[in-house]
């Protein structure tokens, strides 16, 4: 006999939640036997009562004659979703939707920080972005939460539409949108119509949405969504500006200086993001900006975006040492974060310029012309080095002779050990599979 999604949720209340890992199950949760394609979900139900599980939901039938605690369903990974849906459904507060081709996760976690001055936020926990941890972010809102911020990410068409179904987003936005992902996608306008998805849900359910403007593409969805609130500019919520050197240059690296309004007094007081680069200080405008939404001024969220520390899991963190600086941002990679990295870098001082450049993967079709898109974009630049890591940058280093490439980190490793430099500013930038982050050790060792 199946049982329904709502016989489970009344089980779901009484439980201590769910769990899709039996290395991190805890006692008394509920066991999804989720399958992938080369395991069986299934075949790790006994395991999860072992180790606490309260009940195991399970769509192999014939398990059900093994253990009373084994709930059937015709789907496990659809169970799951329906059952994040019903709860949704019982959680009467706003949910802000992020998704975007850069910048999610840091874009989430400023938000987090900005609305936490007056309310108690959910966040999605790391990067639980896709088809299965969404549902998992949902189910993980007790009621004593007052908002939720929930990141969703997609490789496809129709992936953030679904993402929406469930989490039921109130508001939201889209950080940008790039070539990132595209091997799914298809094409960049297959990526344009995945990520406003999410705005196509908040219109339809009469949502709130807000425009990066800053981005080109997103810009246009101006003409689509005429009560948008933008980030910058005419439509804008807040008053938020970057501020300039002697010269009139805006200064964004290599830490982002800019001004916000004290609506208290009137005056306009200054802040220093420990982010960089342009980026950067568009994800905290657009957190400032749904802040205030929420009704925090722009001068509190940006007093507590500016005084917490976001440098974690090789994103975009920042290290002194003596005269030299790294940047490590290794988590991921694409043409766009590529290239705004490599910018923000190239204008953080006077010192010598060390770029460590892994694989950009997801790109399809378009791998190799991006890959040597970077390769030109480094070679007319005056670098100490250029250091391309995997099979892919072999483009780039194709079109920059100058430059170093190695097949795998290990044989960069190696060559880099061997060489000398100090009062450099390093940029160490890969997709997350080659794990890039591993060469700071060395890179310490040769700056100290």
């Amino acid at each position: 006999m199946l049982t329904e999604v709502k016989e489970l949720y009344k089980i779901f209340n009484k439980s201590s939640g769910v769990s899709t890992d039996t290395r991190t199950i805890k006692k008394n949760n509920i066991f999804f036997c989720l399958s992938g394609d080369k395991f069986d979900g299934n075949d790790f139900a006994l395991e999860a009562l072992e180790k606490g599980a309260q009940y195991c939901v399970v769509d192999n039938p014939s398990l059900i004659t093994k253990s009373k605690k084994f709930l059937l369903v015709n789907d496990t990974l659809k169970t799951l979703q329906d059952l994040a849906s019903e709860h949704r459904d019982s959680l009467n507060i706003p949910i802000i939707g992020i998704t975007g081709s850069n910048g999610k996760t840091t874009t989430k976690n400023l938000i987090e920080i900005a609305l936490g001055i007056k309310f108690k936020v959910y966040a999605t926990k790391g990067n639980l972005n896709n088809h299965i941890g969404v549902p998992l972010s949902i189910l993980d809102i007790s009621d004593k939460y007052e908002i939720g911020v929930i990141e969703m990410g997609a490789s496809s068409v129709g992936e953030i539409e679904t993402l929406c179904e469930i989490a039921k987003p109130t508001c939201g936005l889209i950080t940008n949108i790039s070539n990132a992902h595209i091997k799914g996608f298809k094409s960049f306008e297959g990526v344009v119509r995945g990520k406003s998805e999410l705005y196509d849900y908040l219109n339809k359910n009469g949502g709130k949405i807000f425009l990066n403007t800053n981005d080109d593409t997103i810009k246009n969805f101006s003409k689509r969504f005429k009560s948008a609130i933008h980030v910058e500019g005419k439509n804008s919520n807040i008053q938020v500006a970057v501020m300039t050197s002697p010269e009139g240059e805006k200064i964004y690296e290599p830490k982002i200086i800019f001004k916000v309004r004290d609506e208290k007094n009137g005056v306009d007081e200054s802040r220093v993001s420990k982010l960089f680069g342009r980026y950067n200080y568009e994800n905290i405008i657009m957190a400032i900006s749904v802040a205030k939404f929420f009704g925090i001024s722009e001068s509190e969220s940006s007093k507590g975006i500016c005084s917490s520390d976001l440098n974690s899991n090789n994103r975009s963190e920042v290290i002194s040492i003596n005269k030299s600086t790294i940047v490590l941002d290794a988590y991921n990679a694409n043409p766009v974060s590529m290239k705004n990295a490599i910018d923000s870098v190239m204008n953080f001082s006077d010192n010598d310029k060390l770029l460590i450049l892994g694989d950009m993967n997801e790109l399809g079709d378009i791998s190799s012309e991006e890959h040597t898109k970077i390769g030109l974009l480094t070679s007319k630049l005056n670098l100490r080095d250029c250091v391309l890591v995997g099979e892919k940058m072999l483009a780039a280093h194709d079109v920059n002779k100058e430059s170093r490439w190695y097949k795998d980190f290990d044989e960069m490793e190696k060559a880099l050990s061997e060489m000398e430099f100090s009062e450099v500013d390093v940029l160490v930038k890969g997709s997350r599979s080659l794990r890039l982050e591993r060469v700071f050790n060395l890179l310490k060792r040769i700056l100290s």
